[in-house]
């Protein structure tokens, strides 16, 4: 018998869960303690909370958002000192929710900066992480893409490419 597509999901992220031997909330406060070294500058106690093989994907098209892409545990201070270059002052990072079921973590928050230009960035961010015996095994980064590329690189999108909406009252 062949499960539904929910179902093997499900199955899956049981047999996954099933070897992990830390809790929602104890995989819930290693996502927070590691973005709050990040925020105070503590990459070594942030990166001691990473699994070797973790990887990190910020969300976008590396061929439009200079940003986008995928990043192994060496590389996430790499991406620190790409994120400090388009905004030399200094991003916030500011955690406004948390949320933990099994072995996902997912984290909201406000990111804010001002670009070499002098423009404010100020985006909603969600990261989503996987955390398993106590290391977190992947994070997934999400963010309004269209403003990041218009604060941080200077590209703008006209109305048309963008399918800007006719108001009719």
């Amino acid at each position: 018998m062949r499960l539904s597509p929910i179902k093997e999901i499900e199955h899956h992220r049981h047999k996954e869960c099933a070897m992990s031997t830390s809790t929602a909330a104890e995989n819930k406060n290693i996502a927070v303690t590691f973005f709050e070294h990040l925020m105070t500058g503590a990459l070594d106690a942030a990166l001691a909370l990473v699994d070797e093989d973790a990887v990190w994907r910020v969300s976008g098209r590396p061929d439009a958002i200079p940003l986008a892409g995928a990043y192994k545990k060496s590389e996430i201070g790499r991406l620190g000192t790409l994120v400090a270059e388009v905004m030399p002052g200094g991003v916030r990072l500011t955690l406004t929710a948390a949320t933990a079921e099994d072995d996902r973590v997912v984290i909201e928050g406000t990111s804010q900066g001002v670009s070499p230009a002098g423009k404010t960035y100020d985006n909603q961010i969600c990261f989503s992480l996987v955390v398993r015996d106590g290391l977190i095994r992947s994070v997934r980064e999400y963010y309004d893409t269209i403003h990041a590329n218009d604060v941080l690189f200077d590209r703008t999108y006209p109305a048309e490419t963008l399918g800007a909406r006719q108001e009719t009252v």
